[in-house]
């Protein structure tokens, strides 16, 4: 995954009129290693969650950082979960790899 995107877009036809949460799913692979960059031009809140819907890591105010490394034990789809609060704007760019 190597992606630029806006996250806090107003939108009246969401519920809450924003677009402020953004999901990706990663599919992983066991015996790798995870890490994701996120660099952003405002402070935006990362998640991981594994397939059990468990949040395994989390980083709040992230304006430039690095997560990983986060060690892969099962093949399943991980959720990369970016979010800002409702009414600020953030053009990120998102980067996750597996080593």
């Amino acid at each position: 995954m190597d992606e630029s995107l806006t996250l806090g877009e107003f939108d009246p036809t969401v519920d809450g009129a924003y677009r402020n949460v953004k999901t990706f799913p990663l599919d992983v692979r066991p015996g790798k290693r995870l890490f994701v960059s996120v660099i952003s031009d405002n402070r935006v809140d990362v998640a991981l969650s594994n397939g059990d819907g468990n949040c395994i890591k989390f980083k709040d105010s992230v304006t430039k950082e690095t997560i990983g490394p986060v060690e892969i034990s099962k093949k399943e789809t991980m959720a990369l979960v970016l979010g800002i609060f409702r009414g600020d704007k953030a053009d990120l760019k998102v980067k996750a790899w597996m080593e």
